[in-house]
């Protein structure tokens, strides 16, 4: 999934932006598109508007406050503010869905006539956002065996460095840490790409792609909240994913 390529599946298209092609400068550089960070609102404006021009003219992007929940919603005929979710699924022609990342993987679900975007962080993965939003996707008479998955770049397991605590919260959840964690020099690492797949699977959906990219070891391509708060940077940029009808 080479970045900012515009992908094409059916009667969709989704992309997976990187952070490059922008107006932001310093950690923002370049294409941020999260205004609750310390770039500038012109520059974060410019650069949905760029990533919008380059996606779909026609269309407007829809984002929603991002709160590492497991809330997906449907977004219909009627206009609402769209608040404190992590995971949108439409029919609509007029709009782009779209989600902000750094570390996070974005997850694009397309069905025969829904698309839908997911925010998934592992604290929204292990409370089942995915099964929210396909549970979704089968209230509008879509099925499973007809779901197509595809996950963006995101933080790997040999980036991705935990404590314990962490293992106990896992645990509460179900999930055998054993399966999805390693131990070396001391120090335990989480295979969030395993556990994705392994959700995708529970969920009985065969046909799905997951980014092998490291948004931490990418990071002159894709921005990294791990990386820059081990340099402590409290705030960095976030690429944004964009999906829609074709």
């Amino acid at each position: 999934m080479n970045n900012n390529r515009i992908r094409y599946y059916k009667n969709f298209k989704f992309c997976f932006f990187s952070r490059n092609g922008g107006v932001s400068k310093k950690n923002f550089r370049s294409l941020n598109c999260a205004f609750n960070s310390e770039d500038t609102k012109e520059n974060v404006e410019k650069n949905r508007e760029l990533a919008r021009k380059k996606f779909s003219k026609s269309k407007r992007i829809v984002l929603m406050n991002q709160v590492h929940s497991n809330k997906v919603i449907l977004v219909d005929e009627e206009e609402r503010k769209i608040l404190n979710v992590d995971g949108m699924v439409s029919k609509r022609k007029d709009l782009c869905l779209g989600i902000l990342t750094a570390d996070c993987a974005p997850i694009i679900i397309l069905g025969q006539n829904y698309y839908g975007i997911v925010h998934a962080g592992w604290r929204g993965l292990v409370n089942d956002i995915l099964l929210n939003a396909v549970n979704l996707f089968k209230d509008q008479g879509e099925s499973e065996k007809d779901l197509h998955l595809f996950v963006g770049p995101h933080l790997k397991k040999n980036s991705f460095e935990v404590k314990g605590d962490f293992i106990s919260l896992i645990q509460k959840k179900k999930i055998n840490p054993e399966l999805f964690t390693e131990k070396r020099e001391g120090k335990i690492y989480f295979d969030f790409s395993k556990l994705i797949k392994q959700k995708i699977q529970d969920l009985n959906i065969r046909n799905f792609c997951i980014s092998k990219i490291d948004t931490f070891k990418n990071n002159e391509r894709f921005f990294s909240y791990r990386f820059y708060s081990k340099k402590g940077i409290i705030n960095c940029g976030r690429q944004i994913s964009l999906v829609c009808s074709n």
